[in-house]
Parts: C-alpha cells; sequence; structure tokens
C-alpha cells in the first residue's frame, strides 16, 4: 500500500499538535503564508504585529503551559527574531521557531539552542521532531528550523502511524552523589532547600515537598521557583530575589543549602558557608566560590532518589532559626499622591488574589524594585517572569500569549500584567489585537510621574478599557472594577497608578 503523500505544511501542523501545542504564534509574510494557513487546522493561532512580539507571545504561552511555544515567521523576519529568542534563551525557555526562506538562520545562531539551516520538505518531519526533543531536553531553551524555499507547499510521503515523538533523555543523578548531598543535609544544624525554576518545568515540587517534611528542612524559592511547592506551607520560609525579606534571611543563615533547578544566579549563592547544587545544565555549577557539590540531573529525579536513599529516616526537629513566611507588614501610607507598593500589594492580594489560579507577567527588574515577593503567588506557573537585561517590549504580548495557554487549562484564571511607567512597554499596540479578539487581562501600570503620557487615553485608543488611579483610597475600587470589566467586556483592561517603590514609600 503506497504511503499518503500531503504538504510539508499540514505535516508540519500535524507534529505541532502531536508534541503538545495547541496555539501558535505567527508574523509570517508571503513565503510563509502557506504554512501558517495550514496551522489553522486544529490549531488556535494569533498573528502579531512584529516578529519579536510573536516570539514573545509564544514564550509566554511556553512558562504558562510547561511546554514548548510554537512560532511561525517568514523570510524577512530573521532580525525580528533575534530579541525574542534571546530572551527565550536566557531564561531557559523551550520554543520552536518555523522560518520560511533563507536569512533566519544567521542571525539566530547565538541565541538559540540548535539551528537547522534550510531544511527540505522531505526532512522537515525529522527536523520538527528533533527539534522539539532539543528544545525540552537539558536546560530548556529555543531551537530554529529554517525551511527551503517553497519546502511548505510541497508534497512529501508522510506516514502518521510510523512519526512520533523522540524520547527526551532526563539527567539521572549518581547513587554516589545523592548519599553524600544526604549526608550533608542530615550534618547540617541550619540546612535549607531552595527551590529555582527548575522545579516548577521538571514537576518537581512534590516531591520538593515530601522532602522538607519528611526532614524537617525549611524551603525558600527564587521567582523563578514561586509557588511550585505551595505559599503558606508551614516550612516555606518565604522568597528570594527582593533587597529584603525572610527567604534571603534564611538563605544568609544556613550552612547547608541545597540548590535545586536555580540556573546560572549563581549570585544567589554566594557566600553560603556549603552548597549542593543540582541543575541540567552544567554551565549552570559552580561559580559562586563556596565549597559543596555540583551534579547534573534533573530535579525531580535528584529528589525522588534522594528521598529514597533517605528511606524512614527519624524526622529531625524543627529548626527555630527559619520561621514560616508571614503576611508582609505594610503601612498605611497617606490617602493621597502616589501609592506606596506595599499598599499596591495589598490591593492585588485583597481584589485580584483570591483564586489560586490567578497568574502574573512582569520583569525580574519590575520584581525587584517594586517589592513583588509579596504578590500572592499559589500554584507553578502562575508567576511568569522575564529575567534582567532582556529586551523591552516583553510584557504585553507575553501576557497574551500565556492567555492563551490559560484558556485551555484555567479559563476562568485572571491574569494580570504588571509593569512600570512612564508610559505602557513597547509594543502595546498588540492590545489592538487583543481587543479585537476578544482577550481579557487586568493591566497593571507602576507610574512614578504624575505628569507622565495619558495612557489610559491610548488604551482607550486601541479599544481597551483604562482607569487612573492618584491615592490609596481609589486603588481597590479601581481594581474591583477592572475585575469585573475585563469579564464582562473580554479585553484587556488597565489600571494605571501613581505609585512609589518599597524603598521610597512613605512612612504612615
Amino acid at each position: 500500500m503506497p504511503t499518503p503523500r500531503t504538504t510539508a505544511a499540514a505535516v508540519a501542523a500535524r507534529i505541532v499538535r502531536d508534541e503538545g501545542a495547541d496555539h501558535a504564534f505567527g508574523c509570517p509574510d508571503a513565503p510563509g503564508d502557506p504554512l501558517y494557513a495550514a496551522f489553522s487546522a486544529g490549531l488556535g493561532r494569533r498573528t502579531a504585529r512584529h516578529p519579536q512580539s510573536a516570539v514573545h507571545m509564544a514564550d509566554g504561552w511556553a512558562r504558562a503551559s510547561g511546554r514548548p511555544g510554537v512560532v511561525v515567521a517568514g523570510a524577512a523576519s530573521g532580525p525580528g527574531l533575534v530579541p525574542g529568542l534571546h530572551t527565550a534563551h536566557a531564561d531557559g525557555v523551550p520554543l520552536v521557531c518555523l522560518a520560511t526562506g533563507p536569512g533566519a538562520a544567521g542571525p539566530a545562531r547565538p541565541v538559540t539552542k540548535q539551528v537547522l539551516p534550510a531544511v527540505s520538505a522531505a526532512r522537515l518531519p525529522w527536523a520538527l521532531r528533533a527539534a522539539f526533543r532539543t528544545a525540552r531536553e537539558g536546560r530548556p531553551g529555543p531551537v530554529l528550523v529554517e525551511l527551503s524555499p517553497g519546502a511548505a507547499e510541497t508534497e512529501i510521503a508522510y506516514a502518521p502511524a510510523a512519526d512520533a515523538p523522540l524520547p527526551v533523555r532526563h539527567g539521572a543523578p549518581r547513587a554516589t552523589q545523592v548519599t553524600a548531598a544526604l549526608e550533608l543535609l542530615l550534618a547540617a544544624r541550619r540546612p535549607l532547600l531552595l527551590a529555582g525554576g527548575g522545579v516548577p518545568e521538571s514537576g518537581a515540587g512534590t516531591a520538593l515537598r515530601t522532602l522538607a517534611e519528611r526532614l524537617r528542612v525549611p524551603f525558600v524559592d527564587t521567582p523563578g521557583g514561586r509557588g511550585c511547592a505551595g505559599d503558606g506551607h508551614a516550612l516555606h520560609v518565604g522568597s528570594v530575589g527582593c533587597p529584603s525579606g525572610a527567604g534571603g534571611r534564611a538563605l544568609a543563615a544556613a550552612d547547608c543549602v541545597l540548590a535545586l533547578g536555580t540556573g546560572r544566579g549563581a549570585d544567589l549563592l554566594t557566600g553560603a558557608r556549603t552548597v549542593v547544587q543540582v541543575d541540567a545544565d552544567p554551565a549552570a555549577l559552580g561559580g559562586y566560590g563556596t565549597p559543596g557539590i555540583g551534579i547534573v540531573a534533573d530535579a525531580r529525579l535528584f529528589l525522588e532518589a534522594l528521598l529514597g536513599a533517605a528511606g524512614e529516616r527519624a524526622e529531625r526537629p524543627p529548626h527555630p532559626w527559619a520561621e514560616p513566611a508571614g503576611a508582609a507588614v505594610r503601612a498605611a501610607g497617606p490617602r493621597s499622591g502616589p501609592v506606596p507598593a506595599g499598599q499596591v500589594h495589598a490591593g492585588i492580594d485583597a481584589v485580584l488574589g483570591t483564586d489560586p489560579d490567578t497568574c502574573f507577567v512582569l520583569t525580574e527588574e519590575v520584581y525587584a524594585e517594586w517589592g513583588a515577593a509579596a504578590l500572592p503567588v499559589r500554584r507553578p506557573r502562575r508567576l511568569l517572569l522575564r529575567g534582567r537585561g532582556g529586551p523591552p517590549g516583553w510584557e504585553i504580548p507575553a501576557a497574551l500569549g500565556a492567555r492563551a495557554a490559560l484558556s485551555a487549562t484555567a479559563p476562568d484564571a485572571l491574569l494580570v500584567g504588571i509593569s512600570a511607567g512612564p508610559g505602557l512597554p513597547p509594543f502595546a499596540e498588540e492590545l489592538t489585537g487583543a481587543a479585537e479578539h476578544g482577550v481579557p487581562y487586568v493591566q497593571l501600570l507602576l507610574d512614578r510621574d504624575e505628569r507622565g503620557p495619558d495612557t489610559v487615553r491610548l488604551a482607550e485608543a486601541y479599544g481597551c478599557s483604562g482607569r487612573r488611579v492618584t491615592g490609596r483610597e481609589d486603588l481597590r475600587s479601581a481594581l474591583e472594577w477592572a475585575r469585573k470589566e475585563t469579564v464582562s467586556t473580554r479585553r484587556p483592561v488597565l489600571v494605571s497608578v501613581l505609585a512609589a517603590p518599597e524603598a521610597a514609600a512613605p512612612e504612615a
């Protein structure tokens, strides 16, 4: 029986669905249109106004879903893809980018895990399967597949029954490494578990919580690991990565830190007395000048092996040096003038954070400056954080991509984007398409300048609703309005707040 023949574009769409993607994001030109059109069968599509926005949308979708995001681009999009691919590469976000025609491979090579240039129609199924495996394996990241001109429309022989996703290899630790790590934890007087972004990435939250409970070892999390084992747990000390807080104090006092999936943020571990660092990326190990052990392994596999080695050991007594994280103390602040950051977060917690599925999208700069460790993050993948130094303009496209991911798994979840002014961030024009296609979410703009641009009027020009808050007495009502407005209109809603960072907040 002859093998069925179909276009390479139709095969690509089938493979993308088979790999777990239900959306594709694109900014195609004429060469990329046939491929993008094929993705309309069984996939949601979101067209961006700029190729960088398309990559950021796929980035947000991948962070919220835990699966590789998919980008479709045309021949002229090569340079425009680079900033978005750079962000995904730096933050370890799995993406598969399909670019039709020459021009993308060269600029993208330094900011991807792999580039597959000039792939012919016949080799496209293999190239796509390899791209998805590479994007997931080890430290996740973006992969670019460049199609030869005309490849998408070419008919190829394809047997779906003989095609399947390639197995993803996960690094398992050696038994001697597990034993050594366990002995260091048990010998320490002030041991601490540090959960990074690799914990939710590998699905290790349950194993982390079980280990903490069995050995009575407290844990903290980085911004990327927020919610991985449950905020509010008795052994959860707090979060690190902000200038001050209970998490940072516990990390400074610990005499043995088991750091799991913290990536290349070695500065967090500088000064720790003993470190056991576990990461899927060998390049992430070391660099902090502290004695200890570096283990290349998947966080979940390592924790499961550690639990097996611990067996039924007697629980350690509680450690009085690490107290459970409590609610932040927030000054009341004046009734008018800039709203202190603590009051902003109190309003978010009271109005927008009541649902445990509420998802926040912001950059690490905003997270640190505005004291966002107080945000109510109660589940994994509900704090989507772009790392420091990334290109501007990530926030709004990433939020739109995250909304697409949540629509499949938590359709009623509230999505809140947080950015800092003056003015809306670059690529805010993507709000026009979001309003047109009924994409609900709340964009909170923290602005220190009361003489800044009229962002509410700009949001209204994009087809959205907006309100301006200039005093503490108006904040809660504006947030309550925004929550109702975005549900009733099915459009983005802007709340622009005249605010002051935590360090600059006036005393009560």
